[in-house]
Formats: structure tokens, sequence, C-alpha cells
């Protein structure tokens, strides 16, 4: 499902209020992760490592969403959101030491997926990366064996 114009904006405004709180100096760099948690009741709250709420959005869209696909239904919109937010360099200037990453959590505070990590020599790898690579790999070994 796509995100209405207010929801992306509300998901925006809360990452950007992330990146607000976390600017700084070089020298006032913490150490901290970003734990998102959607609720099916249409909210997201952001958590620190000490549990402390610093943002939030509302999207009533996932009031709608299935139950059984809820969390990666809202990952793929969490992470087009946090993907807008890093290419416009608003994630890059956290005052936050590396290695830091977004993760969704469930209610539970279970981690889901890992969104984003952030470090300078890291790649995270996601699942449209890997997308076809078994194919790949089945076509490379059988021209290998065939050579």
């Amino acid at each position: 499902m796509k995100l209405a114009p207010s929801s992306t904006a509300s998901l925006h405004a809360a990452l950007a209020k992330i990146a607000e709180l976390y600017s700084g100096e070089e020298d006032q760099l913490v150490s901290t992760d970003f734990y998102l948690m959607p609720s099916s009741e249409g909210t997201l709250c952001v958590y620190n490592d000490e549990d402390e709420a610093i943002a939030t959005a509302e999207v009533p869209e996932w009031e709608t969403y299935e139950p059984d696909t809820f969390y990666a239904d809202v990952e793929a919109d969490l992470r087009e959101a946090i993907a807008g937010a890093n290419a416009n360099g608003e994630l890059e200037r956290l005052a936050v030491w590396m290695p830091y990453s977004f993760v969704l959590v469930d209610d539970e505070r279970e981690t889901v997926a890992d969104l984003l990590l952030v470090d300078e020599d890291t790649l995270l790898v996601t699942n449209s990366l890997l997308d076809g690579l078994n194919e790949e790999l089945n076509s490379f070994l059988e021209q290998l064996l065939n050579d």
C-alpha cells in the first residue's frame, strides 16, 4: 500500500527530529542506536539505547495492514523513508559514534529487521541486493562445469 503524503511527511518529520536531537560537534558524540517500533494503531515511536522515546509519527494506513504481513509492509515503508533521509544527507550529520543502526522492533522490543547500518566501511546487505543471486550463481557454476 502506498502511504499518503501526510504519512510520508510524518515519517520524514520523525527522522528530521532524530537528526535535530543528535546533531552536534565531533567532541559531543554519543553512542546509541535507533529503535523504530510501529503500532497497528497507526503510530511509530523511535527509541534510543536508554529506552527514551525521541520521536513519533502518525501513519494511519498502518491500521489497515494485515496482521500477518504487518511488519514486512511496515519495513518497506520505513526503508523508503530512511533511504530518502539518508539520500538527503540528514542521517550523515548525526553526532553518533559509528557504527550505529536503525532497527525495526516489535512491541516486545525484539529485532524484526536492521533497516540501516551506518559505518565507514560497512554495507548492510538487503534482500534487493540478493535478488537473483541464486540464479546467477547456478548459471556461473553450470558454465564452469561445462568448460
